[in-house]
C-alpha cells in the first residue's frame, strides 16, 4: 500500500480516537490542514459516516451489526473511502471499511 494511503488512513484513525474522547474541536483545524495537503496532491478522502448502505455499493466493505435488513445505514467508518484524480480521472484507490446496522 502507499505510504500516503496509511498515513491518511493513520491521521483519520486519531481524528476518530480525539472525536470519541470529545476534544476534536481541539484539533479540528490542524487535521483539516493535513488533509487539504493530500487533497491538493488530487487525494480525494470521503468518510461515508450516516450514509445508506446497499450490497451494491462499491465503494465500501461492510461489517454488518445486527440482523441484515433492505435498508442498511453506514454507523461507523473505520478507514475512509480514497479517491486519487490523475491525468482528468477520478480513481478509487481505497474502499471505505465500514459497519452497518438496519434503519
Amino acid at each position: 500500500m502507499d505510504n500516503r494511503l496509511q498515513l491518511i488512513n493513520q491521521l483519520f484513525e486519531i481524528q476518530g480516537k480525539i472525536a470519541e474522547i470529545g476534544h476534536s474541536s481541539s484539533f479540528e483545524r490542524n487535521f483539516n490542514r493535513l488533509f487539504n495537503i493530500f487533497e491538493e496532491e488530487g487525494f480525494i478522502i470521503q468518510d461515508p459516516i450516516n450514509e445508506s448502505y446497499a450490497d451494491s455499493r462499491a465503494d465500501c466493505e461492510a461489517s454488518i451489526v445486527g440482523a441484515s435488513s433492505s435498508k442498511m445505514k453506514i454507523t461507523k467508518t473505520l478507514k475512509p473511502a480514497i479517491y486519487q484524480k490523475q491525468n482528468g480521472q477520478i480513481q478509487l484507490v481505497q474502499k471505505a471499511v465500514v459497519l452497518v446496522e438496519k434503519i
